[in-house]
This record gives structure tokens, C-alpha cells and sequence, in this order.
């Protein structure tokens, strides 16, 4: 697929990965633990390979809106984070997509980051009341361990679909213009 075709896909297939977050975190979930699916973070991560840093934010921010008012409730926490770890993605693209190894940790940043920082805006501004303690050990460590998995499993196909090893040609190229 063309760049030019990726700008239009990328924000319905973000969509779509949203939702399909949602069904995903409704089906784990249970009393005891919440498991928050995070696909949208790991497939936001591929798309920026096809888009430049401007359109990438502009994108993540109106994610982050629709994703603030579907499951959050309160705008402007994934409306903030999503374009930050959009423009974090970017500044060290070179290094993230150099290996596989590194784009497995880098899942594991900014499924910590978002968990973490989601969970501490929400402390701060007394949008919600709970233990930060039980958080990370009944939300965050099972939700980080969930998405670990589905990136591993998801590594190969997204990385066909985005075309990881022509962009990992031109961004050597690059480096040595």
C-alpha cells in the first residue's frame, strides 16, 4: 500500500483497533483484575513509519479524543498522552525499529508509560478515587504482561503490513545522506 493510501486508512484502522481494545479489555476483565488491551499504542507504534511527525500528532490527538470520551469519560488524558508517545515514537524511530528485540521494549515503555500516567492523571485531578498500589499490581502488571504477549503475536504480521524491513532500509539511508 502507498503512503499516500496509508494517510487515509491509518485513522479508520485506528479506529478499529480501538474498538477492538475495548471488546478485548471487556472480555479479560474481571472483578479482581482489570486487563486493558492496548493495540491501539502497539499499532500506533508501526504507523509511524508511514507519516510524518505532524500528521502522526494531529492523528493521535483525535484518537485520544474519541478514546477520552468512549471509555474514560473525561477528555484531555489520552488526548494529551497518545500524541506525546506518538512524538516519543518518532524522536527514536531509528533505534525502535532497528531490531525486533527493541520494539518489544519499546511496547513495554509505552504500555507502562500510558498505564502509569493514565492512573496518576486521574490520582491527581480526583477524577478517580483508589489505591495506586493495587493498581499497579491488579491493572497495570497484568495489562502490561497482556500487551507483551499481543506484541510478540502481532510482531510479524505488522510489521509485513507496514513494511518494517523497507523502512528500516530507508531509515539507513538516511542516516548516512
Amino acid at each position: 500500500m502507498s503512503k499516500f493510501s496509508f494517510q487515509f486508512f491509518t485513522p479508520v484502522i485506528l479506529l478499529l483497533v480501538m474498538l477492538i481494545d475495548g471488546q478485548i479489555t471487556q472480555l479479560l476483565s474481571t472483578t479482581a483484575t482489570t486487563l486493558t488491551s492496548c493495540l491501539l499504542l502497539i499499532v500506533m507504534t508501526y504507523s509511524i513509519l508511514q507519516h510524518s511527525y505532524r500528521y502522526m500528532i494531529v492523528v493521535a490527538f483525535l484518537i485520544g479524543l474519541v478514546y477520552d470520551s468512549y471509555y474514560i469519560g473525561v477528555y484531555g488524558i489520552a488526548s494529551l498522552l497518545f500524541p506525546l508517545i506518538a512524538l516519543f515514537v518518532y524522536n527514536i524511530k531509528q533505534t525502535v525499529f532497528e531490531n525486533r528485540l527493541t520494539r518489544i521494549f519499546t511496547v513495554i515503555i509505552i504500555v507502562a508509560a500510558f498505564e502509569f500516567l493514565s492512573g496518576a492523571m486521574m490520582l491527581v485531578f480526583q477524577i478517580s478515587n483508589f489505591d495506586f498500589g493495587n493498581y499497579i499490581i491488579y491493572q497495570m502488571a497484568p495489562s502490561l504482561f497482556l500487551n507483551i504477549f499481543f506484541a510478540i503475536a502481532l510482531q510479524t504480521p505488522l510489521e509485513k503490513f507496514y513494511g518494517v524491513t523497507k523502512a528500516k532500509k530507508t531509515l539507513q539511508a538516511r542516516s548516512k545522506l
